[in-house]
């Protein structure tokens, strides 16, 4: 079974609550407040609750001025794309529709084609019932945010080649027109592919410039160092700090526009990591039983079962989830794979067990790895070497899976610790602060402790 229940209030009574918890949430008109919401892709909690190794002076000087969350429960898979979309909606990915990083695609059709494009999300996000309030909106790089109706916004988009020509097709996705010719005509040209130092430094210069009210922005330079080299390697710790570096740095353009009184900040990420050492390809039973066919040159053919990879999970699509023969048969399959302790498998999950989960709805099963094991959709071998030393897309329960918040500004009670929080409270918490809401079917924001008070 997984564990991860969601708790769900009235959203009246929620911001009731938080209305009278925070006078400055009455004073305050929507258009005079700013948030600056920064996402640091794969950011352990333990970075800014524990003692080192990693410097983070930034992220600790935040959460000692205002509140952080010993951890926040992310979403099944625990990756970056459907976290990132709960984050902004509330909602689990079963609610919102993001359902994996990649789109279901077994013939690969799409060239390995990610969930891009904001029209995929099927509930309002912050952006949208933000802006509705008559506010300016702005995003650097945040997921799932292609077509997006927001002011100011550079997506994050990577169906795309390391061809500096590439760099065209960002400035066409990008709003308004000519925002990117516009920052580079000020002497900061961009290059391709992008690191966190040019997407940091066009986020700077957008709040300074456009001072949107509300700004997302997503930094993955940390994510990347931790799949390649394993999540507590030198080169992970690296990446953190420079991280924290990042954080300064939009800190420092709030300080420039003269916004720092007016302006909330949160630092948060979308999962924690696990080091990996072994990899198991479902596929490949599914082959040898003949409910996959491949064609010479690997592209799959046919299948009657599919496995959907998310890295330290999965899920188990049907061409006919309700031929009860195939169900049977692929669930003796997936028994006789979980028998074997060599292959990894921590849980099967059932459709049941999946729905109370809030995952993808179009799967008939799921798998969870056990700590040390990935998941590949690959067929050529059954057991296989995984590309890199961490990995993450496993059930959230974990500790190690928790994802990060810290929050400072003038609508945050210097809380300190708010202990282990849900991801879907954080869209809500930051909507209450602009007197939005989200959909009916989103959490309730953060309850602050009572012995708090905003500054």
């Amino acid at each position: 079974m997984i564990r991860h229940s969601v708790r769900r209030w009235s959203l009246l009574l929620g911001g009731v609550a938080v209305l009278a918890a925070w006078p400055s949430l009455r004073a305050q008109p929507a258009e005079s407040r700013h948030v600056v919401v920064i996402s640091i892709d794969g950011l352990k909690p333990s970075i800014y609750t524990a003692a080192g190794p990693a410097k983070v002076p930034t992220l600790r000087r935040l959460a000692r001025s205002g509140a952080y969350a010993d951890g926040v429960v992310a979403v099944t898979p625990s990756n970056t794309y459907p976290a990132h979309t709960t984050i902004v909606t509330g909602v689990l990915p079963a609610v919102h529709g993001i359902y994996n990083n990649r789109i279901l695609d077994p013939e690969n059709s799409s060239n390995g084609a990610w969930y891009w494009y904001a029209r995929d999300i099927k509930v309002p996000t912050l952006t949208t019932v933000v802006k509705a309030r008559g506010v300016k909106t702005a995003a650097v790089s945040w997921p799932a945010t292609v077509g997006a109706d927001i002011d100011y916004l550079f997506p994050e988009f990577g169906g795309v080649t390391s061809h500096p020509k590439s760099l065209d097709l960002l400035r066409a996705l990008s709003s308004p027109r000519g925002v990117l010719e516009n920052y580079e005509s000020h002497g900061s040209a961009l290059e391709w592919p992008m690191s966190d130092a040019d997407r940091t430094a066009l986020a700077a210069w957008m709040f300074r410039t456009y001072r949107p009210n509300l700004m997302l922005m997503h930094i993955y330079d940390t994510d990347d160092a931790a799949h390649n080299y394993g999540p507590e390697s030198p080169e992970a710790i690296a990446a953190i700090e420079e991280a924290d570096a990042r954080v300064q740095q939009i800190v420092d353009a709030i300080a420039a526009a003269g916004l720092q009184a007016r302006t909330d900040i949160v630092v948060l990420s979308d999962h924690g990591f696990l080091p990996i050492g072994q990899q198991l390809q479902p596929n490949n039973a599914f082959k040898r039983e003949g409910l996959l066919e491949v064609d010479d040159g690997g592209r799959v053919q046919r299948w009657d079962a599919y496995y959907s990879t998310a890295g330290g999970a999965g899920f188990v699509m049907l061409s006919n989830p309700d031929d009860a023969a195939l169900r049977d048969r692929v669930w003796a399959l997936l028994q006789k794979l979980a028998a074997d302790p060599a292959n990894g498998i921590r849980a099967v999950w059932t459709r049941d067990d999946l729905a109370k989960a809030g995952a993808d709805p179009r799967a008939s099963f799921g798998i969870d790895m056990r700590d040390g094991f990935y998941s590949g959709g690959g067929h050529a071998a059954l057991l296989s070497k995984p590309s890199g030393k961490g990995g993450h897309g496993f059930s959230p329960d974990r500790p190690e899976l928790h994802a990060s918040l810290v929050m400072s500004g003038p609508d945050v009670p210097k809380a300190g610790s708010l202990g282990i929080v849900r991801m879907t409270q954080i869209g809500p918490t930051i909507a209450a602060w602009f007197k939005a809401v989200l959909s009916p079917k989103a959490d309730q924001p953060i309850a602050w402790p009572a012995r708090s008070a905003p500054r």
